[in-house]
């Protein structure tokens, strides 16, 4: 006889939002892992398909598997009021709903792909049939304040048992959190002329969510048919969305740039702004297209080369402006402008000058990162953290920060807004102007060898999912040319994967996994223990490597590093931004193109 399913060996374990402070982040070395009651450990039970739902509330976007954009279609054209459903963790839901729902994909399924999950039918029922229940619904959910909540506070199998409750978003009327364009014109000391027009959200017509803070929208012309364009915005802390305001109107206009904002977006009944409205760019992001064009064979060299030299340019604009560092940059932060003869441009998205993902950010930058998880509470991804820890790992930080003559305590990005110059991301305010420089060389790095191998991602991500997850991984060379492989090298000096290998955990759908245990391509898979020990080893192996990087650089900066200092800072192999520029371009006078 077959073994049941609960005799099944446990492999690898089951992800969860809660519980990406458990693999994804360098916390994971140090905290035990949690009692999830089975969650972890559940086995999918198979089922013919997905159920079907024929509620008239549809789902666009999904973050983690516990917020979504839910939107009630039967109410008309909507304003991008930013009005979510959250849900509990994963790990909160019925066992009964884990496998049903499909609770671990949840998890790393974000765009227009959360509608193949169980859980996308399932809120869109459990909507409706709420929705139905409240007097004059439309009514009240039209009133709403912008970027309000609707809570689901349980899950069950019965969707007449949901308990539902309305938050609404106080913050945008709260004194001194959201400011009106007057008073950031104040701050930033410009002039009326320099500051785009206001509109009202409620003046907008939803289109379609692309990602958690953008929606597509349509805006009212009166001489045209209407514009599409994209907003952006905050709910409830909108420093990072003045910031990125600031950053786009400082900044010179270029035809690889996106441009500067048509108007900032306000709140009508008190004149906040709440975000902006830009340039909309049709079709997807250039690590959906790279993709596509991959493997229909509609991509050529000289496409690939002119993007290439596009971002360089880009890079440098922002280097000699007041922006002054791109810190965030990856291939779907850039899309494709075309020009009337046919050819195409890419243009440089996002200048929230934010943190990135650690598998596109320098490893100079994510150290430091990752000494701040452990050693400051603003950065803090656990509250589990061991007292001896965090007191290691304060010290190292501070430290550092007086090395460098920056503020100690570390703050985060403060909730009432302060105009910093350049951000809040302090790995990067900390870093000079020459390790500003390489650092992008190195993100420039990863995002060369995406293009020339027509990959959409560097690597796989573990918290989201992509269409480049299972193929190809940074520094495999199959189609770029010798020279320009030669090149990436150089820009990626300092990258893990020519030291020591890939990160050793390895997510694959809805499971994380030891590397090289992952089920895949004949491998055979860890066991939950496995996959736990290995997260422990791997993450404190990483973090003395970002301790004996730290106390190199302090070295390096008093002048009193020796040979193995030096080793340890590879970013000072790397090349310049006009030096990477300055190659591309020999190269294509080289090759005739």
């Amino acid at each position: 006889m077959a073994d049941s399913i609960e005799d099944t060996p446990v492999k690898g374990f089951n992800i969860a939002n809660k519980l990406r402070a458990n693999y994804v982040f360098p916390c994971a070395g140090f905290v035990p892992f949690p009692d999830t009651n089975g969650y972890a450990e559940y086995v999918d039970v198979p089922r013919d398909s997905t159920p079907q739902s024929s509620s008239s509330w549809i789902i666009e976007y999904s973050g983690f598997g516990v917020s979504y954009a839910a939107i009630p279609t039967f109410l008309g054209r909507l304003p991008p009021n930013r009005i979510d459903v959250v849900i509990p963790d994963q790990t909160q839901w019925p066992p009964s709903l884990w496998s049903q729902l499909d609770a671990r994909d949840s998890v790393h399924v974000t765009r227009s792909r959360v509608n193949s999950l169980g859980i996308s039918s399932y809120l869109r029922d459990a909507l409706q049939s709420w929705s139905n229940s409240v007097e004059k619904f439309a009514d009240v959910y039209r009133g709403l304040p912008f970027g309000s909540t609707i809570l689901l506070k349980n899950l069950s199998e019965d969707l007449r048992s949901l308990d539902f409750q309305i938050l609404p978003n106080r913050a945008t009327m709260e004194p001194g959190i959201f400011l009106s364009s007057e008073e950031l014109r104040t701050l930033w000391e410009y002039r009326e002329s320099d500051m785009p027009p206001t509109i009202a959200y409620t003046k907008l017509r939803r289109l379609k969510q692309i990602s958690s803070d953008v929606i597509l929208v349509s805006v009212p012309n009166e001489t045209e048919e209407e514009a599409i364009m994209v907003f952006k915005s905050s709910k409830r802390s909108p420093a990072k969305t003045y910031h990125e305001i600031k950053m786009l109107l400082a900044l010179e206009p270029a035809e690889t740039i996106l441009g500067r904002p048509q108007y900032l977006v306000k709140i009508p009944s008190n004149g906040a702004v709440c975000g902006f409205l830009l340039t909309y760019y049709e079709g997807s992001n250039l690590a959906d297209i790279l993709s596509e064009r991959m493997l229909s064979g509609t991509l050529t060299h000289c496409q690939q080369l002119s993007w290439a030299l596009d971002l360089t340019t880009s890079l440098i604009h922002i280097q000699n402006s007041p922006v002054k560092f791109y810190s965030d940059l990856r291939l779907d932060q850039l899309v494709l402008s075309r020009k009337p003869d046919g050819s195409e441009t890419a243009v440089l998205l996002d200048l929230e000058q934010s943190r990135n993902v650690y598998n596109w950010a320098p490893p100079e930058i994510y150290y430091l990162e990752w000494i701040s998880e452990l050693g400051c509470p603003a950065y803090a991804r656990t509250r589990d953290l061991p007292n001896n820890v965090f007191t290691k790992y304060q010290s190292i930080l501070n430290s550092y920060l007086q090395s460098r003559g920056f503020p100690a305590p570390l703050q985060g990005r403060p909730n009432r807004y302060d105009n910093a110059a350049n951000g809040w991301y302090w790995p990067w305010l900390t870093s000079t102007l020459a390790e500003q420089d390489v650092g992008m060389v190195y993100m420039l790095g990863k995002a060369l060898w995406c293009l020339f191998e027509g990959i959409g991602d560097a690597d796989i991500v573990l918290g989201r999912s992509g269409a480049s997850d299972g193929q190809q991984r940074f520094p495999e060379f199959i189609r770029t040319p010798p020279d320009l492989q030669q090149l990436i090298k150089r820009c990626t000096a300092g990258a893990r994967e020519w030291i020591d290998g890939h990160i050793k955990i390895y997510r694959h759908e809805g499971k994380v996994f030891p590397l090289g245990k992952t089920g895949l391509h004949g491998e055979p898979e860890g066991s939950f223990e496995e996959t736990k020990q290995t997260i422990t080893s791997f993450w404190k192996a990483e973090m003395q490597k970002a301790e004996e990087f730290v106390q190199a650089r302090m070295r390096y900066d008093r002048n009193e590093a020796d040979d193995r200092d030096l080793e340890l800072l590879h970013y000072l192999q790397r090349p310049t931004l006009q030096e990477v520029t300055l190659a591309l371009k020999q190269y294509s006078d080289g090759a005739g193109i």
